[in-house]
């Protein structure tokens, strides 16, 4: 049990891409309730346990399928599309079971004001690397600008707060006065607000506040898995494709560009 949902080579990366970048330590001999205990006792560190059992629970639940159509119908074990999949999961059920109370989800991509810019912000997760991506958008919502960056590390949460730190970075260097950072991940998107405390993040949360004050205008904000898949999809396909850096919009097929759907 413990080789199947703690160190085999799919649990270790489904473990590593969560957005609190945990994973087990496997020749330590722990045990699966040392686990469970492990994950419960991240609330002493501000962290929701509520938030962190669901995304274990997705996590086991996914586990057990890729093993039965593995061991069943010798189905090829695709990892990315694992992490796709929990993080999908996690997306769907947490608006529905653990719901903000002040309902500050997006339901829908909204464009920014006039005069400003939105980035939406996503990264791909990979073995050992990753890829950043950031899609600016007008008040017509009108791509502008795509940007990307390879991550030599493949700590999922530390990825989306480094993606946020690239937006801001781009930003500043196209002179942007306005601009709108969307992110899909709660616990960035809180870090960045002050809302929520959490030691890995200091160092992005730092850059993000410091740069933020040479813009007349700047904020965070959380948006739905299901409002970004722009950004998901730009970030799929430049990190399949090693394209980083800025990216010329006409290199892209214009069909990565939808928002309503993986591509």
């Amino acid at each position: 049990m413990e080789h199947l949902f703690l160190s085999c080579n799919v649990a270790f990366h489904l473990w590593q891409s969560s957005p609190w970048g945990i994973f087990p330590i496997c020749d330590a001999g722990i045990r699966m309730w040392d686990w469970v205990k492990f994950l419960w006792d991240l609330k002493n560190k501000g962290i929701n346990e509520q938030e962190t059992f669901l995304y274990a629970s997705i996590i086991i639940d996914t586990i057990w399928r890729t093993r039965n159509e593995k061991v069943h119908n010798n189905s090829p074990v695709d990892i990315f599309k694992c992490i796709d999949s929990v993080r999908f999961s996690f997306a769907d059920h947490h608006a529905y079971l653990l719901p903000c109370p002040t309902r500050c989800l997006t339901e829908s991509w909204c464009p920014p004001p006039q005069d400003w810019l939105k980035l939406n912000c996503d990264v791909r997760v990979g073995m050992d690397s990753m890829c950043a991506a950031v899609v600016a958008r007008d008040h017509v919502g009108k791509v502008i600008w795509v940007s990307t960056k390879r991550l030599d590390f493949s700590n999922a949460l530390c990825g989306e707060a480094a993606t946020c730190c690239l937006a801001i970075e781009e930003a500043k260097a196209r002179g942007i006065e306005f601009l709108i950072v969307e992110s899909d991940s709660w616990v960035v998107i809180n870090a960045l607000n002050g809302k929520e405390s959490c030691w890995e993040l200091d160092n992005y949360v730092s850059f993000c506040k410091n740069t933020s004050t040479s813009f007349i205008g700047c904020t965070f904000q959380f948006v739905r898995r299901q409002c970004n898949f722009m950004a998901h999809n730009v970030a799929n396909w430049a990190f399949s494709h090693q394209m980083f850096g800025s990216v010329p919009i006409s290199s892209m097929p214009d069909i990565i560009f939808c928002n309503d759907r993986e591509v």
